[in-house]
């Protein structure tokens, strides 16, 4: 046996080694998410190469460069690890995830994104506090999507953003890096075929930021979903036009909810046994819009999932409280 061949040997031991530890991942996602996942859908969402390749992989008949192959493999276990944790609680939140009408429009829009019909793979979503963007962002985080919150260090820091992208994926690099190394470096990090990056507060976003996100898109196969308020969206598109008209070029339709609908709250209600028509719905819509948002809502349909068989008078009882709870609390001065 030559020294290349010896070598070669060796590399396809450690390789299978590691892609033993890559089918333990992939079956514990599984069992989080209680979901079979085929290869095919494991290597877009996980892996860096296709599905093929990763079965020529599994079955030793990979041609190629086990080193670069391995390489990969370690990448994409290091993501998976660091992923894991978020995986499981967003599982668990996603099963009782109700899906609003701004949540319905949101997960349609993604789909056309990811389906590549258009070639737009930036989803744009708009709504005030509350209004369920960060509730759409974990339902998301247990399908497999990566997410990311906005801070002010991006105001000012592009490396702060590809630096924190990168971190989201499980990949360290630093903002005290040069700024080229960290931009690539999340490239790296978002190697996934057809993956999703969740962008929430994204109204903290600068001009420099939404270069990011068309370098993402142009580099990676990911979509993009950026959350922010109406109002904050609109000064940051006014002030950023040229950059940010660049970007919009590359969505879907913008999805903008201002106010919270009693469809919406009905569902809640319904979910817990509660009366959906009438004045439940109507009036915790009303203070939903008037404070809190659907915080609110998932407040006081829990209290009067608590009374049992909740009247009217339970109902004005409960919003009563929650209104005085709101002034006590100084919310909104």
């Amino acid at each position: 046996m030559n020294s290349e061949t010896r070598d070669r040997d060796a590399d396809m031991r450690e390789l299978m080694a590691r892609v033993n530890r890559l089918d333990e991942l992939k079956a514990a996602v599984e069992k989080t998410e209680g979901a079979a996942m085929s290869e095919e859908r494991f290597a877009k969402r996980f892996l860096a190469f296709s599905a093929t390749t990763w079965s020529k992989v599994k079955s030793g008949t990979y041609a190629g460069s086990l080193a670069s192959v391995a390489a990969k493999c370690a990448a994409a276990i290091e993501s998976i690890e660091a992923q894991l944790p978020s995986i499981e609680g967003a599982a668990k939140y996603s099963q009782e995830f109700v899906r609003t009408q701004l949540a319905k429009a949101a997960i349609a829009a993604i789909n056309r994104a990811r389906a590549g019909v258009e070639s737009r793979r930036v989803v744009v979503v708009l709504a005030p506090t509350g209004g369920g963007k960060t509730a759409l962002a974990k339902y998301l985080k247990g399908k497999g999507a990566v997410c990311v919150e906005g801070r002010q260090a991006w105001r000012t820091s592009y490396k702060a953003f590809c630096s924190d992208v990168a971190r989201a994926v499980g990949r360290n690099a630093p903002s005290s890096w040069q700024e080229y190394r960290v931009e690539e470096e999340m490239v790296k990090a978002l190697s996934a075929r057809d993956g999703l990056l969740f962008i929430d507060e994204a109204n903290t976003m600068s001009a420099a930021c939404a270069n990011a996100v068309k370098y993402i898109v142009n580099r990676t196969g990911y979509t993009v979903v950026i959350a922010a308020i109406p109002s904050l969206w609109d000064k940051f598109l006014s002030g950023n036009r040229d950059e940010v008209l660049q970007l919009v070029n590359r969505c879907q339709p913008v999805i903008r909810a201002e106010r919270i609908a009693e469809a919406d709250v009905s569902q809640f209600l319904a979910s817990r046994g509660l009366p959906a028509k009438g004045r439940f719905p109507r009036d915790i819509a009303a203070a939903a819009n008037a404070f809190g948002g659907f915080s609110t809502v998932v407040s006081l349909v829990n209290r009067l999932a608590e009374i049992g068989d909740p009247s009217e008078d339970d109902l004005a009882a409960e919003l009563r409280a929650a209104a005085a709870e709101v002034v006590s609390s100084g919310v909104g001065k």
